[in-house]
């Protein structure tokens, strides 16, 4: 399935284009927790390809005009590797893994600042 493809009328999708928005912006952040990506694993989600599909149709939040809307833009590095790394979407299902990527995550945004402005002053 395209971002680019056509989207479905309220009539198809049972609700308003605002709701359907605010909807898929609260699931695809959702994405940006190791822990709930553990749950979708666990849960086999990752092996019906329907579901792929879906992740693939939110690719478009990567556009500009739509990820400035994001609060955790991390959950699309978890989108590109669910879709593009089979490996990922087994090892997520695991406790430890799970564990070390949410660590890692955790790192990230410790130091995430400081990084920055190291990297600024430059």
């Amino acid at each position: 399935m395209e971002a680019t493809q056509r989207r479905q009328s309220p009539a198809d999708t049972g609700c308003s284009h605002e709701k359907r928005f605010v909807l898929e912006l609260e699931f695809v952040q959702s994405l940006a927790s190791p822990g709930y990506l553990q749950w979708l694993s666990q849960n086999r989600y990752f092996e019906n390809s329907a579901f792929l599909s879906y992740l693939d149709y939110l690719q478009y939040w990567k556009q500009p005009k739509y990820s400035k809307f994001l609060v955790y833009p991390q959950c699309l590095h978890f989108l590109d590797l669910l879709l593009q790394n089979k490996d990922f979407r087994a090892a997520i299902a695991h406790g430890p893994f799970k564990e070390m990527i949410h660590s890692q995550q955790f790192f990230f945004w410790q130091h995430y600042r400081s990084n920055r402005l190291k990297a600024n002053s430059e």
